[in-house]
Order: C-alpha cells, then sequence, then structure tokens
C-alpha cells in the first residue's frame, strides 16, 4: 500500500480532487484559489496551513508567526489578482503556550492583514500537541480580471515579478551563521504581491498565474503539467535577490542559480503574457513601483528547459513538496 511518502503532496491533492463531488464552484482544486460566481465577480477562498515541524524554525518568533500564516494566505489572492475581504484563523496550541506567546502572535497576524487593507474576522483555537495554524483567506475579483492557472499558449512570455532567491538566502544564513541574521526576515516574514497582483489582473491579459511558494522549478512544472507545454527559461534572466549576491561574497563556490531556482518561500508571481502585450505591461508595473522580468518563452515541446549561455538541458523539479521533504 502506497503511503503520503511515495505520493508526495501534489498527488495527494490529485487523489483528494477525484473522490470528492465536484460543486459549482467556477474554479476548484488545483489552483492558488477556488472561485465561485457572483454576479460580475468571483467570490475567491483559500486556505494554508502550518506547523511547528514544517514551517517554524527556533529562531522564528511568534509575531513573525502570526505574520507568516496570514501573509501566505494573502499571497494566494495576489495570484488571482484579488482584493482581499478578510481572514479567519485557527490557533492549534499546546497548553503550556504561555499567554505572552499568544498576544505576540496575535499581533503579527494583525500586522500583516493591516499592512494590506484587509482584517482577521474570526476563527477558532483548539489545543494540540505543537503549534499547527491554519488560515483561509476571502477575496474578489472581477471575472474579467480573474487570473488563472491554466491558459498559457505557445509563444506567450513567462515572466516574474521581484527577484528570486531571497528566502532561499535567508534559509542557508539560519543554517550556516553566514551573515547578520537579518537576512532571514526575508525569510520569515514574506510579503504578499497583492499591489502587484492587482496591477497585472487589470491588464487583462495574462494568460496564467501562480505564487512561487515551492520554488521556480517546482511551480513551472506545475503549469507546465496543467497546460500540457514546454517551458524554455533563459539562466541570465533570472533575476537573483540581493540577499543572495551577499551570500555569494561569503560563501566561495555557493550555487545561487540552484537556490533561486528551487528554493521556496519567495511568494513572487510567476505568470505568462503574450508576447505583444509584454512591453505595455512591464511600463505599467515600473510606473507603480513594481517589476516584471522576462525569463523565458512558452514552447510546444512539452519539456521544461533551461538555456545556460546557449547551452539547453532539462530543469530538474527539485522544489519544496510535503510528504516527500525535497528542498533544494
Amino acid at each position: 500500500m502506497k503511503k503520503l511518502s511515495d505520493l508526495g503532496e501534489r498527488k495527494a491533492i490529485q487523489l483528494i480532487s477525484k473522490i470528492l463531488s465536484k460543486g459549482d464552484a467556477a474554479v476548484g482544486i488545483g489552483d492558488d484559489c477556488a472561485a465561485i460566481e457572483f454576479d460580475n465577480e468571483y467570490l475567491l477562498i483559500s486556505t494554508d496551513m502550518i506547523s511547528q515541524k514544517t514551517h517554524i524554525p527556533d529562531e522564528m518568533t511568534p509575531f513573525q508567526i502570526g505574520w507568516f500564516i496570514v501573509a501566505i494566505n494573502l499571497s494566494d489572492i495576489a495570484a488571482k489578482g484579488g482584493k482581499p475581504l478578510g481572514l479567519v484563523l485557527s490557533f492549534g496550541l499546546p497548553k503550556e503556550t504561555s499567554e505572552t506567546f499568544l498576544k505576540e502572535l496575535t499581533k503579527g497576524a494583525d500586522s500583516c492583514a493591516t499592512a494590506f487593507d484587509t482584517y482577521i474576522v474570526g476563527g477558532d483555537m483548539k489545543e494540540a500537541c505543537e503549534i499547527t495554524i491554519c488560515g483561509t483567506a476571502f477575496g474578489v475579483v472581477k471575472k474579467d480580471e480573474f487570473m488563472p492557472r491554466k491558459g498559457v499558449q505557445p509563444g506567450d512570455i513567462i515572466a516574474v515579478t521581484g527577484t528570486l532567491g531571497k528566502a532561499g538566502a535567508g534559509y542557508f544564513n539560519l543554517k550556516n551563521k553566514t551573515l547578520n541574521n537579518n537576512i532571514a526576515k526575508t525569510l520569515l516574514e514574506p510579503v504578499p504581491k497583492l499591489k502587484e497582483g492587482r496591477l497585472l489582473a487589470q491588464q487583462k491579459c495574462v494568460t496564467s498565474c501562480m505564487d512561487i511558494s515551492d520554488g521556480l522549478s517546482s511551480s513551472l512544472y506545475q503549469l507546465q503539467e496543467l497546460n500540457d507545454v514546454g517551458f524554455e527559461i533563459n539562466r541570465s534572466n533570472i533575476p537573483l535577490a540581493s540577499e543572495l549576491l551577499q551570500l555569494k561574497k561569503k560563501e566561495k563556490g555557493l550555487d545561487v542559480y540552484n537556490i533561486a531556482l528551487h528554493s521556496g518561500g519567495d511568494y513572487e508571481l510567476l505568470l505568462t503574457i503574450p508576447p505583444d502585450r509584454f512591453e505595455k505591461v512591464k511600463d505599467v508595473m515600473e510606473k507603480n513601483d513594481a517589476s516584471l522580468i522576462a525569463i523565458g518563452k512558452i514552447t510546444r515541446n512539452k519539456d521544461v528547459v533551461i538555456n545556460d549561455g546557449g547551452k539547453k538541458k532539462l530543469l530538474k523539479n527539485k522544489g519544496y513538496e510535503h510528504f516527500t521533504h525535497h528542498i533544494f
């Protein structure tokens, strides 16, 4: 009998999806958010959970834990171009948890929510063996602005917001203490790209979009499987985070591209756009202090390839996946 360690998170979700009855949701399991029709809008619903063993390093403060659970849920709303309406949180905490911990946890969650013009409107709390926190975010987006995962076309440009590898650099630093601990903030306090998501959605030309929570390579493979197309990434176009470049100066021989390609936790947006619309969209983003970097193109060959100075090879699918526990 197969175990979850054999399946991995994504195959397990596919198994669940086959069993569940199909409702009337316009978009269901398999995207960043479920989408339910309301007149000319979609109600967006997404949920995400963290636990002490898999998400909460010893260096993470209670405030950061609260910030983190809200940020990762809002990131799913951002990936669909939505505006958040609110969140509910469920706290599973050991009975030995201090009152101070609970206060700081709540302050962190509230700070992240209010920073992005939304609020925590309810939730639940139960006793648990270890810290386990679940968030559910609600949002809205106009139907003609919704950015699904499925819709990629051959010839589309592949692009990302921001830079990649900052969370991976933070993770590396937590393990190796190479730089000042402040570098870990990008890992422990991610920033959901809600502004970028709304700007992109308003252009009404994004053919697919998802957040990069599990790493760029993993995200590309998820889009490839769903859209049955190929991806060709230019290694030299990958925007490296300044934190990675700092690490490279201290750690000689460190493969920064390996981290940028395969480490998770950046929560940038990965998207595809028709080539005749890309420059206009990029211009809109830059005028609003947001970046959009083209890193490759969609092909028909159904492989995920990386081009390194004219030499093309298959890009390995390495990112993080629960149960199989690959990091990079």
